[in-house]
């Protein structure tokens, strides 16, 4: 619920925004809100999956999440300004010489203010996940939804994209005090905050967090900014922001394919964890199954229903919007392949295989997808962006279906030991 209230406000806001702006404003906006996305997402270096992750892991040790939660909170509040600075300082540079449109300066600096809210989201609604605290996340959530679209609309019901630009900020930034008042409500009620000291820290709490962190958050640095390069050649190679208004719809609705894998993941992947750790992997690799497949019929079950029906789904947007029907149906293969490879990088976590998963699914699929887009975008426009989302989709699945299957063997020949070793 949580997910969906979260992911919801922000799919009805953007659809009113374009119902409300002309299409190469929306695609200025769009573009706009991107870059504040991304530049958040790799800034918060994984905090929003090392948090839950070892906040779950260490549910019976109060002392462990103490340190879990303040590491956290501490590496958040210095990525949010940090990823401030950067942003206002080189909203020049990106308009004029990324996005080759000098005007966007202002609102470049102006979305700016929107980063450290965006990750203190990740961080304290992962917090509350690893808390199993969902019914105090999906509270906030709904509540922040519904203000969040509320702002945003009234910001875009001018036409105007500086004002619609303030608007999403406001909404941003009222999102995250909403949820961190939930999150400071459930923190107090565990008495999870008191009597904490940087010098308590056991060192090797630091060591597991950053084993984890640091190879996941590298991750967040190679395929974040292959997903900000797509639109933004997208839009140098075509000079069209009608392209990235059309592309930013076929992602939207991509997403809405992808969400319920991730909420699977999301509410299974503690129970994994603590499974994983006591070295139950018998039970965890029921749970893994159980989400893979689960995933999976949801996710065919909604791509044919969108490849079928994509010119009617297209015309909700606007009746111009119907020119990229194909490119909506061709998305849909990758919008099945996505989903299924969140469910299987769960077992990939689950083992802390990160560094791996770089090399093996990561580097490959971004390198694939950046020469599709540089090379075919000036001819081809939006259908070369959507190929390259295809074609690096099936590329990140085969990788992560091997890696997940090691780790799972991993997991098995552990198994197989103790039980060996208890039969002795």
């Amino acid at each position: 619920m949580a997910t969906f209230s979260h992911q919801g406000s922000t799919f009805i806001s953007n659809f009113l925004v374009i119902k409300l702006l002309d299409h190469a404003t929306y695609g200025k906006y769009s573009l706009i809100n991107l870059t504040a996305f991304y530049a958040a997402t790799i800034l918060q270096f994984a905090v929003g999956s090392t948090v839950p992750k070892f906040v779950a892991r260490y549910a019976d040790d109060p002392v462990r999440i103490r340190s879990v939660v303040w590491i956290g909170g501490a590496f958040t509040f210095a990525s949010g300004l940090l990823g401030f600075g950067i942003l206002a300082l080189s909203s020049g540079v990106l308009a004029r010489s990324a996005f080759v449109e000098p005007s966007l300066t202002r609102p470049l600096m102006i979305v700016s203010l929107a980063v450290p809210s965006l990750i203190g989201m990740v961080y304290l609604g992962g917090l509350l996940q690893g808390l199993h605290d969902f019914r105090s996340l999906a509270a906030s959530s709904i509540v922040s939804g519904v203000l969040f679209i509320a702002i945003v609309t009234a910001g875009a019901w001018t036409g105007d994209l500086t004002r619609a630009i303030w608007a999403l900020v406001a909404g941003s930034t009222l999102r995250s005090v909403i949820l961190g008042c939930a999150t400071l409500a459930a923190l107090k009620g565990r008495a999870i905050g008191r009597g904490f000291s940087w010098c308590k820290v056991p060192n090797e709490i630091t060591r597991e967090i950053f084993k984890f962190q640091i190879p996941a958050g590298l991750a967040g640095f190679v395929t974040l900014p292959t997903l900000w390069l797509i639109p933004t050649i997208l839009t140098r190679n075509t000079q069209n922001f009608s392209d990235v208004a059309l592309y930013s719809v076929i992602i939207m609705i991509k997403t809405l394919i992808v969400i319920p894998a991730s909420v699977v993941s999301l509410a299974l992947q503690p129970s994994a964890e603590r499974a994983h750790a006591s070295g139950q992997f018998d039970l965890a690799m029921r749970v893994f199954r159980t989400s893979t497949l689960g995933v999976f019929t949801i996710a065919a079950a909604a791509a044919i229903f969108f490849a079928v029906f994509a010119k009617e789904v297209m015309a909700v947007f606007g009746r111009s919007f119907t020119v990229a029907s194909f490119e909506l149906q061709l998305m849909m293969v990758a919008a099945i392949a996505e989903a299924v490879a969140v469910s299987l990088y769960m077992r990939i976590q689950a083992a802390s295989r990160m560094w791996g998963s770089i090399f093996a699914t990561l580097l490959p699929r971004d390198l694939a997808m950046l020469a599709i887009v540089a090379a075919f975008t000036t001819k081809y426009g939006l259908l070369a962006a959507v190929t390259a989302h295809v074609v690096g989709a099936i590329i990140n699945l085969i990788g992560v279906y091997w890696l997940s299957m090691k780790s799972m063997g991993q997991g098995t020949a552990y198994l197989d030991t103790q039980l060996s070793s208890r039969r002795e």
